[in-house]
């Protein structure tokens, strides 16, 4: 396999040709593996050659072609950043209760009360076991 720079192809496997292990690419090119197969998906980077069922190497001349490229091509020119977008308002029950709260007309909030139903005195609260009720004394014992 040839890894193809912009100039054209690089030729592979001559007698000055070596196949570097993991570790010798990762010093020549200085990525994390992770990073190098995610250059290997898209193409900009040399694919391994199996070298037997547990190993693989990569052409060192590909490696050389690569890191060429690399220094041509340079970093990118930096885009200006895009402006942030609006807030979304997201609707729920509560927000559409509160929309009908606003909707409502003025005049009603401050007409005269309606009348009401008697409502009957709310239960005495429970005592827990040990806590005195307000009309005892608690001496602290």
């Amino acid at each position: 396999m040839t890894f193809e720079p912009e100039g054209g192809p690089v030729e592979t496997g001559g007698p000055e040709d070596r196949l570097l292990p993991w570790d010798r690419v990762r010093d020549v090119t200085g990525l994390s593996r992770s990073t190098a197969w995610r250059l290997q998906q898209v193409g900009d980077f040399p694919e391994p050659v199996r070298i037997s069922s547990n190993r693989v190497g990569w052409w060192e001349s590909e490696l050389t072609a690569w890191k060429a490229t690399r220094k041509t091509r340079g970093l990118p020119c930096p885009r200006p950043l895009a402006r942030p977008r609006e807030p979304k308002l997201i609707q729920s029950a509560r927000s559409l209760r509160r929309q009908k709260d606003e909707e409502k007309p003025i005049a009603a909030a401050t007409a005269a009360p309606e009348p009401s139903v008697p409502v009957a005195p709310a239960a005495a609260p429970r005592r827990r076991k040990g806590q005195a009720s307000a009309d005892q004394i608690d001496f602290g014992f």
